[in-house]
């Protein structure tokens, strides 16, 4: 027990002497002998000590082997002498006022205070004081129980710490949360929404300069590595059009190293004069293609912590999503498209030809498989030869749709089809493979330039051998449903025309048949088989019309 600084001590409680039942705080039987109850103090697990309240400073007049244990000092150091002698500077007052306090009330209490060893280490004491009155009621002893809690107190700490800790992270996420709320609901909406790159980007980029000072979004151009600048919002540092990717300025740098790791990087802005303190570089990766990038600006660097690195990092992924979705449309409904051909030697179907000794034809893809498969017309080849051939390769066989002696007609797929992702990545479409002599000849259609050189770059890395012979800019017109209409009609003869008219009139293609073929046939006065003949030529044509489109 530690004493207060001046009049306070620990009590000692007075031992009652067998046989004296006027004691008040103890109750003992003439089988419980003086020794046994010495020894059991002296052998207690906690430390005690008895001080003499009727002396002014309360010196101890006992102290046990638990307390040399706790403290380091011996009985006979601490007999005569006040507790105080454990306390030192980081004793606070609070805990020894209330003891002090306890011991004028003639009262119990029990504290938790630091204390000091013999040797300077210091310790967390949980000291409990309790008075023993005399036959007459005075307080003639306080009794003191010390023990040593700093490891519970070190943990109590350490959770509170931990708890302090999760609570300061809780804050900072809920801030977080609510700060960048409307960032991501803003450029979800603006991708979902969206009919054009341009409507896209502005919307982007309004977004969060809503909640940051400013931002742009620009998309890359691999011919000379810049960034062109096409949307901007808010507060930017400079109004340049085309930004060098790789430039030794800090906005320049933090978009090159962003666009090369494909991870957002963060600078700290020199400048403390304008109003961003750091930039945060977004990259716009989807898949190997590169559209360019988004450069944020904020107050404080602060606001770029690692939660919100990885918000950002998640956005820029979207808008990517969101700008190869819009230039796959471009490249289908485009009026004007870049349109490229590529040979490739290292390629599974140039081994298939290969191994046949025959000429591959691209006929169309599907798309109701686990996988996208491709039809193959093939010379000179039969079915049962294609399949043993290909067990060897890495094509699959999935079908043999068409099976003659100098023909046949395949659907297959590649394993680990890379030009197919590299497709995909760039919005292009696939229009045309053949192959033959060992070398892969593929066409295909890009909205963009700029998606037409960073293409074109993939693929030459990709794959060895491979070489771009064929670049040409197209301008094509979309045909309206009356020309494709009228062309069609062109296509058909008067009786291929005549027994579609009657087949969608009279419900022929409905099940079941409103009118049967015989009827049908009747009515255009032509044998059943003529008109099936005549029905199935205008259907061939119907259908080549729509898929060749």
């Amino acid at each position: 027990m530690s004493g207060r600084p001046e009049e306070d001590g620990s009590g000692a409680e007075a031992v009652p002497q067998p046989g004296d039942r006027d004691g008040v705080t103890a109750v003992s039987t003439d089988a419980v002998d003086e020794s046994l109850k010495t020894r059991t103090m002296d052998e207690a697990p906690v430390g005690i000590t008895i001080a003499d309240a009727t002396e002014p400073d309360l010196p101890l007049v006992y102290a046990n082997a638990a307390f040399e244990r706790i403290t380091g000092y011996p009985p006979a150091y601490a007999v005569g002498r006040n507790c105080r002698f454990l306390q030192g500077e980081q004793t606070r007052d609070e805990p020894v006022a209330r003891m002090r306090d306890a011991i004028e009330e003639g009262e119990a209490t029990t504290v938790e205070l630091r204390n000091y060893r013999r040797d300077g280490e210091q310790f967390w004491n949980e000291v409990t004081i309790a008075p023993l009155r005399d036959g007459e009621g005075r307080v003639a002893y306080y009794v003191g129980f010390q023990q040593d809690v700093t490891r519970r107190k070190r943990a109590e700490r350490a959770a509170a710490r931990r708890a302090a800790g999760i609570e300061r992270e809780r804050a900072a996420q809920e801030l977080l949360l609510e700060r960048l709320d409307g960032v991501v609901a803003d450029a979800t909406a603006a991708v979902a929404e969206a009919r054009s790159r341009d409507d896209l980007e502005e919307g982007v980029v309004e977004g969060l300069a809503a909640t940051y000072t400013g931002a742009w979004l620009g998309s890359y151009e691999p011919a000379d590595e810049t960034m062109h600048r096409r949307a901007d919002a808010g507060w930017t540092p400079d109004d340049r059009e085309r930004i060098g990717v790789g430039d030794d300025d800090t906005v320049g740098a933090a978009v090159s190293r962003a666009v090369a790791d494909g991870r957002v990087t963060i600078r700290a802005l020199a400048d403390g004069t304008v109003p961003a303190t750091a930039v945060a570089a977004i990259p716009l990766h989807y898949g190997d293609a590169t559209y360019g990038a988004v450069c944020v600006y904020a107050r404080s660097n602060s606001e770029f912590d690692d939660h919100e690195r990885a918000v950002l990092t998640a956005l820029g992924r979207t808008v990517a999503t969101g700008i190869n979705t819009l230039e796959s449309q471009r490249t289908l409904r485009g009026a004007e498209v870049v349109e490229l051909q590529f040979t490739v030697m290292n390629h599974p179907l140039v081994t298939l030809a290969e191994s046949l000794g025959c000429r591959l034809a691209y006929a169309g893809s599907v798309a109701d498989r686990d996988r996208p498969t491709s039809l193959f017309e093939l010379s000179d080849a039969t079915g049962e030869a294609v399949r043993d051939a290909a067990a060897s390769t890495a094509v699959e066989v999935h079908g043999i749709l068409v099976d003659e002696r100098q023909a046949c007609l395949v659907e297959l797929s590649v394993e680990d089809e890379q030009l197919r992702a590299l497709l995909a990545d760039h919005g292009a479409q696939l229009r045309d493979v053949t192959v033959a002599d060992g070398v892969a000849r593929v066409t295909v259609e890009v909205a963009r330039e700029s998606l037409a050189r960073s293409l074109t770059d993939a693929v030459i890395e990709r794959f060895d051998g491979a070489d771009l012979v064929g670049y040409r800019q197209c301008e094509r017109r979309e045909e309206t449903r009356e020309e494709f209409v009228t062309r069609l009609h062109e296509e058909l003869t008067d009786r291929q025309h005549a027994a579609l008219v009657r087949a969608y009139s009279g419900g022929f293609f409905e099940w079941p048949h409103e009118t049967t073929g015989d009827e049908l046939a009747d009515a255009m006065g032509v044998c059943r088989s003529t008109f099936h003949e005549h029905l199935r030529a205008a259907q061939r044509k119907l259908v080549g019309a729509v898929l060749d489109a």
